[in-house]
């Protein structure tokens, strides 16, 4: 029987910023609304206690990111000993999303013991330039990514956001992720936005990290309520999905597949 995963982190899995809603880049596809519903702190102690106030619900975890500065980094190192006290003392799954970071930055995050990393993996230059109002290139991603998966070997979750660039770049993206040792490749797809041929751009990003034997997810920004599409990314062999739609759910017990609820970060794909 084919088990497919089903992401639902709500309130179980807070998304936290260290930054509040402030972000210097305002990448046109967010433009810093996804900061507006992140529950914020400043300094470890209110980590600490936000960690503590999960664990007395009953929750499973966080993701902890925020806004960008200008360079594309999100500051997380003065967080690193708390969340390395969480996970020794209290035990919740951390997610971490740095954004770019340097050999020696991701050697000290490291030292937080985190679960994952997610990373945002962008290899087209004009996305980076015009969308993302970021003077940084490729060969800067790939970098912080290799670099990443050093520190954190088979604990990095590439994200591929689909949409906002050239096909052919985001496919590059997708086999660049799959070389490393990863768990997952988590694709995404523009919010808020026309994209020419989504279902085929997506179904091929599906087909080409499965062709290079990737466990592939849809996560969660993306378009919601399209079942049909739902679907089909999962029968093109996508093993999770991201708050799918309840048409979805029905139809995948329909077909006979076991729906395994999981109340946490897709990125903790294991």
């Amino acid at each position: 029987m084919r088990t497919i995963a089903v992401y639902r982190p709500g309130k179980d899995f807070p998304s936290v910023s260290v930054t509040g809603e402030r972000c210097e880049l305002l990448c046109e596809h967010c433009q810093g609304r996804f900061l507006k519903g992140m529950a914020p702190v400043d300094g470890g102690d209110e980590l600490l206690a936000l960690a503590e106030g999960i664990v007395s619900k009953g929750g499973t975890g966080f993701l902890l990111s925020g806004g960008c500065d200008g360079t594309g980094k999100v500051p997380l190192l003065p967080y690193v000993q708390a969340v390395r006290r969480i996970k020794t003392s209290i035990q919740l799954m951390v997610n971490l999303h740095p954004g770019l970071v340097s050999m020696k930055e991701a050697e000290l995050l490291a030292a937080s013991l985190a679960d994952r990393v997610s990373f945002d993996l962008v290899l087209d230059q004009e996305v980076i330039r015009s969308r993302m109002h970021l003077d940084r290139t490729p060969e800067d991603y790939l970098d912080s990514f290799h670099e990443i998966c050093r520190a954190f070997p088979g604990r990095v979750a590439p994200h591929v956001l689909l949409g906002t660039g050239k096909e052919d770049n985001e496919l590059e993206a997708v086999r660049q992720a799959c070389r490393e040792d990863i768990p997952c490749v988590i694709l995404l797809s523009l919010v808020g936005g026309k994209v020419p041929d989504r279902e085929g751009r997506l179904l091929r990003a599906v087909k080409e990290a499965r062709g290079l034997n990737r466990a592939v997810l849809l996560g969660c920004m993306r378009p919601r309520g399209d079942p049909d599409l739902e679907m089909k990314v999962l029968e093109e062999g996508a093993e999770g999905i991201a708050s799918p739609s309840a048409e979805t759910i029905k139809r995948m017990r329909e077909r006979g597949w076991k729906v395994e609820e999981r109340r946490y970060c897709c990125a903790l794909h294991r």
